[in-house]
């Protein structure tokens, strides 16, 4: 099944009113997903989630490991279409957006390799697009996550800087969410 996500709704003079900003999540345990739900309702946003298309993996099993794996095939080959885990279906109408968020969480120095999965199906597509970063992690620096974005979105014009949200930060998410959005001037470049 796939989902799809359409940004327009109906205005109060019954014209499409289409939206400027997709945020794009995945996350293993939540908190990626929780910090673009907040950026979203900030924003007032799309979003869609990633999920991973084999169901039921414990990526906390054995100190992450098959994380690990997968990103370790990543890096192997990363531009064989083979390297990249499959998941769900999603169908985006670029020509909707002007502005893309990703949100995710940072595996071994690297983007999460679901994330890295979509990006690889959609970079392309970005081309041309205001690209802002969310990352997430223990404890990591980002800019592995930020070479793996610029390499899967060759076109896209990136916010600087990114956002990092260490997980002891979690809580405060929403405050560094808005003054990440003062910084990049948000508001002037997604008019």
């Amino acid at each position: 099944m796939w989902k799809t996500v359409a940004a327009c709704a109906l205005g109060l003079g019954m014209t499409a009113v289409c939206a400027k900003t997709l945020v794009v999540s995945y996350s293993f345990t939540g908190n990626a997903d929780r910090i673009a739900a907040a950026l979203v309702k900030e924003i007032k946003a799309d979003q869609i989630k990633i999920e991973p298309a084999q169901k039921g993996i414990d990526y906390a099993a054995n100190n992450y490991s098959i994380g690990s794996d997968l990103v370790g095939e990543i890096r192997q080959k990363p531009d064989s279409e083979a390297s990249y885990p499959k998941i769900d279906p999603v169908k985006v109408d670029w020509s909707q957006y002007s502005t893309v968020i990703i949100a995710t969480p940072l595996w071994w120095s690297n983007m999460a390799a679901s994330m890295q999965t979509f990006l690889f199906e959609n970079g392309k597509d970005m081309s041309g697009k205001k690209i802002g970063l969310i990352v997430t992690s223990a404890s990591s620096g980002i800019s592995g996550v930020e070479r793996d974005a610029k390499r899967l979105i060759p076109g896209g014009d990136f916010y600087s800087p990114s956002l990092w949200i260490r997980s002891s930060q979690s809580s405060s998410a929403g405050s560094m969410i808005a003054d990440w959005l003062k910084r990049i001037h948000y508001d002037e470049a997604a008019k």
